[in-house]
């Protein structure tokens, strides 16, 4: 009895995926300098595009809160809305008033929403 030609065919399919899958790993693992420097290019810790944009409603200095209406959160996959944030710098916090428009880098931290970078949006 010999085997049908598409299960043949399924056989080989099946086991060049296998050996194509077992690639991967040692692929990942393989050092992808290409002989360039890629250590002396220095990003900054909060790029501006990482920034989301918000206006000021309230700034709490007491207790360093900032609520902030704001719009979508990437890094945080976090809608537009109003919140209020724990300040990490509140000397940052305290050049805005309410009203200002501000950009802004929101993080969790310890299970909290914390706002670790503001500064007054440009015109």
């Amino acid at each position: 009895m010999t085997r049908s030609t598409p299960s043949r065919h399924l056989r080989t399919a099946l086991l060049a995926l296998a050996a194509g899958l077992c690639t991967v790993p040692a692929l990942a693992g393989d050092d992808h300098d290409h002989g360039e420097d890629h250590g002396s290019h220095a990003a900054p810790a909060a790029a501006t595009s990482d920034l989301s944009e918000g206006e000021v409603v309230r700034w709490d200095a007491a207790s360093a809160k900032v609520t902030l209406r704001h719009g979508p959160i990437r890094n945080l996959d976090m809608p537009a809305m109003t919140m209020v944030f724990r300040v990490t710098d509140p000397a940052q916090a305290a050049q805005v008033r309410p009203g200002a428009k501000v950009r802004f880098r929101a993080e969790q931290q310890a299970g909290a929403y914390v706002v670790t970078r503001i500064e007054p949006a440009t015109p």
